[in-house]
C-alpha cells in the first residue's frame, strides 16, 4: 500500500527566474496541504534564491502552499545528487512517494492527485511519469515516455507530436498495453515509489547529468516494477534541446557506461559489431560537428582504468539485483533514432542500417 504523504522535490540551478511559475502551479495543486509537502535544493547556493523564498513562498506555507524546505549544498551536486538529496529527505519524513518536477516544468492542478491514483492502484508500478507537453503547448508534445535504443541512445518519445495525436495514440495503445508501460521515464516529471528506490537504489550521482534517469527506469524494470505514464497527469515544461560540449561528452560517457553495466556479457559482444560501426560513423560526424573533442574525451573516461573498479562494482549490484532477461529487457528498445532535433539527410542511411541489424540481433538475444 502507498503512503498517503508525498513530496515534491526539485533540484535548483537558475536562481528566480523559473520560480515564479513554478510556485504559481504548487499553488493550484489539487491536494490536501496536510498530505503532501515541498522539498527543493539550491545547486547554486544562490542567496538571491534564498531571498526570493523568504519574501515568496514562507509566508504562503499553510495557506496556499503545504511545508517548503530549501536544502543547501555548498556545491553542485548535479541533477543526480540534488535530487537524491531531497529523496532521502522526504524518506526521513514518511513519505511514500516523491515527485520529481523539473524547475522549468508547471503542472496542471491535478497531475499530482492524477500519479498518485496511477501508482495506487498496482504495487508493482515503481514510477509514473506525467503527460509531459512543451511549454507553450503550441511546440506539442516533450515525452510520452523515453526512448531507449538498443546501442544506448535515448531520446524524448512522441517529441513534438500534437497533443490531440498524442492522446490518441495513448487511448489505440491502452488496447493492448492497459498498463502503458513505457521502457524509461522522464525525469522532469515523474513519480517515483520510495520503497522501490530503497530497493533498486537513487539515482547514480556519478551519471551527474543525463541518462540517470534511465539508468534508474531500467534497474527499476530489471528489479520487476512497472514504469507506466499516466496521460490524466499533466504537465507544462519549458524544454530546449541544446547542444554543446559537455553535453555530448556526458552523454556520450554515460551511454557506454550504460550499455556496460546493464547488458550481459554475451549481449555486449552480439551488439559489438553494431557499436563500432556506430563509433565510426559518429567519429566522421564528431569531425564535422565539433563534438568530436567530447567524444575522445568520453573515450577516455571508459578506457582509464581507473574507472573499471566503479563501473565493475555498479555492473554486479545491477546484475544481481535483476529479475528479467537482456531479452525482456530490450523488447521494447527501438532501432532508429526518430528524434527531430537530430534529424538530417544522414539519418536517412543511418536508420535503415541500424534496424536491419536490430533486426537479426534481436532474435540471437534469447537470454
Amino acid at each position: 500500500m502507498l503512503h498517503p504523504r508525498v513530496a515534491i522535490v526539485t533540484a535548483l540551478w537558475y536562481e528566480d527566474k523559473f520560480l515564479p511559475a513554478l510556485f504559481a502551479s504548487l499553488e493550484r495543486v489539487d491536494h490536501p496541504l496536510d498530505e503532501w509537502e515541498i522539498i527543493m535544493i539550491d545547486n547554486k547556493n544562490s542567496a538571491a534564491t534564498r531571498k526570493w523564498f523568504e519574501d515568496n513562498v514562507h509566508p504562503k506555507v499553510g495557506k496556499t502552499l503545504p511545508a517548503v524546505t530549501l536544502l543547501a549544498t555548498d556545491r553542485n551536486l548535479g541533477f543526480a545528487g540534488g535530487n537524491n538529496a531531497c529523496i532521502l529527505a522526504a524518506k526521513e519524513r514518511g513519505c511514500g512517494a516523491v515527485y520529481l518536477l523539473n524547475e522549468d516544468a508547471h503542472g496542471d492542478p491535478g497531475f499530482l492527485k492524477e500519479a498518485l491514483r496511477r501508482m495506487g492502484e498496482d504495487e508493482k508500478i515503481g514510477a509514473v511519469q506525467s503527460f509531459l507537453i512543451l511549454d507553450p503547448a503550441s511546440g506539442g508534445m516533450n515525452s510520452i515516455g523515453n526512448e531507449f535504443h538498443y546501442l544506448g541512445f535515448s531520446y524524448c518519445g512522441g517529441y513534438k507530436m500534437s497533443r490531440h495525436d498524442a492522446a490518441g495514440y495513448l487511448r489505440v495503445r491502452r488496447l493492448t498495453d492497459p498498463d502503458l508501460n513505457i521502457i524509461a521515464a522522464s525525469g522532469a516529471a515523474v513519480l517515483l515509489r520510495v520503497s522501490a528506490l530503497l530497493k533498486v537504489g537513487l539515482f547514480d550521482e556519478d551519471y551527474h547529468l543525463y541518462h540517470e534517469d534511465l539508468d534508474l527506469s531500467l534497474r527499476l524494470r530489471e528489479a520487476g516494477y512497472l514504469v507506466v505514464i499516466e496521460p490524466a497527469s499533466v504537465v507544462n515544461h519549458r524544454y530546449e534541446f541544446s547542444r554543446s560540449v559537455d553535453k555530448y561528452y556526458w552523454m556520450e560517457r554515460n551511454r557506454y557506461r550504460l550499455t556496460l553495466e546493464h547488458y550481459k556479457v554475451a549481449t555486449l559482444l552480439v551488439l559489438l559489431p553494431g557499436f563500432l560501426v556506430s563509433e565510426l560513423g559518429l567519429i566522421i560526424f564528431g569531425s564535422m560537428n565539433g563534438s568530436l573533442g567530447s567524444r575522445l574525451r568520453a573515450y577516455g573516461y571508459i578506457f582509464d582504468m581507473r574507472n573499471w573498479s566503479e563501473i565493475a562494482d555498479k555492473r554486479r549490484r545491477v546484475q544481481e539485483a535483476r529479475k528479467i532477461s537482456d531479452r525482456e529487457l530490450l523488447k521494447s528498445a527501438v532501432s532508429d533514432i526518430s528524434f527531430q532535433e537530430t534529424s538530417g539527410a544522414a539519418m536517412k542511411i543511418i536508420n535503415p542500417l541500424m534496424a536491419a541489424y536490430w533486426a537479426v540481433a534481436r532474435r540471437i538475444i534469447r537470454w
